[in-house]
């Protein structure tokens, strides 16, 4: 049962005591006339919950850190339960999972789980989620704001945090028989890519600002489109001097050293004359005794993070250049290559692409004028047939 306290600072407080635990959670609400009111209709409220067996700590304390102790406490004392509940079902679901996963990406659902599903949704039933459930949540993670008012998560970061839960009772639905419950869920409609790709002149400026032992890092970045983890793990042994190529068989991704994203992503990368002197330049100036091309101070692999911090951003803004992600490497070399009219099949597999409608949807627009696709060249036809 639950009682209400007035506590010496003339506070009131909630006494609740369930499975043989007293729970106190204290209130910012001082003892008036008007605030005890409040607190009593909570409070009768409470009690006939628990009469009913049927009171979440939660819905009336979401934040305090007690909700976790009461519903371990409430999966305790209901072990004959038909249906699991979503925290042991979800600690069921990874641990079968883990085989499928990179380390990285364990890491990535592991906190996902913990830092949003489980804290939300622990005690639910797996056989008790509705769609109501999940769009009532799904709201509440669009309408997170930053400080200066924007939203906190993108449409395809809510998809990320939601899509293990569509997974979990979707199996769960299967394995204990009861019908999926979320069938007509649909994921939000992500925003399209935001490239910024920087222009042949503005690549020259960024180099002539970065330091020197950088450059030829930064130049290996925008001459391939290689992603930051490739680069980051990429190893002397899979640089061919002989036949000029570069082998893209690893990332580098929190301290571990892995296979590449995917199949596709497995791929040689020829040199050019510039790239095959930078990597010279770097061969020779590097630390015989590591394995990797680039590394820090310490000769160990670089860190994404830090490159983006230390070194990526502190160069554009010293070369008067707009703020972007340090991935515009990545989408530079692929504007700059069609701008060259190279054959689109080749930047694909330049870039890891599984096809080529990506590079055109993306990257397209910004080489209209550099390639002439831009109807140009058929205005000029039609004017000189006088038409």
């Amino acid at each position: 049962m639950a009682h209400i306290r007035i506590r010496p600072n003339g506070r009131i407080q909630f006494d609740i005591h369930l499975y043989g635990v007293r729970f106190r959670e204290g209130t910012k609400m001082m003892a008036t006339p008007s605030n005890l009111a409040k607190a009593k209709a909570m409070l009768k409220r409470m009690n006939a919950e628990i009469d009913l067996n049927c009171f979440e700590y939660r819905d009336y304390f979401p934040h305090s850190k007690k909700v976790a102790k009461f519903e371990l406490l409430q999966r305790g004392k209901h072990p004959d339960r038909l249906y699991p509940f979503f925290e042991d079902f979800a600690q069921e679901w990874y641990q079968r999972q883990i085989p499928k996963w990179k380390s990285s990406y364990q890491n990535t659902m592991r906190n996902i789980l913990e830092r949003y599903l489980i804290p939300e949704f622990g005690n639910t039933l797996m056989s008790d989620f509705t769609l109501a459930k999940v769009d009532f949540y799904r709201n509440q993670l669009m309408e997170e704001t930053k400080p200066d008012g924007t939203r906190r998560l993108s449409n395809r970061r809510i998809n990320s945090i939601l899509w293990p839960i569509i997974a979990m009772v979707g199996l769960a639905a299967d394995e204990y028989q009861f019908e999926y419950p979320l069938r007509r869920y649909r994921a939000l409609k992500e925003e399209k890519a935001n490239s910024k790709p920087l222009t042949i002149a503005e690549v020259k400026r960024f180099l002539a600002a970065v330091e020197e032992k950088w450059r030829d890092y930064f130049i290996l970045r925008f001459w391939t489109g290689m992603r930051s983890c490739e680069v980051h793990g990429l190893l002397w042994k899979y640089v061919d001097f002989e036949h000029r190529l570069i082998q893209v068989r690893h990332n580098y991704v929190n301290g571990e050293l892995c296979d590449v994203k995917t199949p596709k992503s497995r791929r040689d990368l020829k040199m050019c004359d510039a790239l095959y002197e930078a990597l010279k330049r770097q061969q020779a100036r590097c630390d015989t005794d590591s394995d990797y091309v680039f590394t820090n101070d310490k000769g160990l692999p670089l860190d994404t993070h830090w490159i983006s911090k230390g070194v990526w951003y502190p160069t554009l803004k010293k070369a008067g250049l707009a703020k972007r992600r340090a991935y515009e490497t990545r989408h530079t070399a692929a504007v700059l290559h069609i701008a060259a009219l190279e054959n689109p099949l080749y930047i694909s597999q330049m870039l890891g692409h599984s096809d080529t409608q990506l590079l055109f949807n993306v990257y397209a627009p910004y080489v209209a004028n550099a390639s002439r696709n831009d109807g140009s060249a058929f205005n000029e036809l039609m004017n000189q047939e006088g038409l």
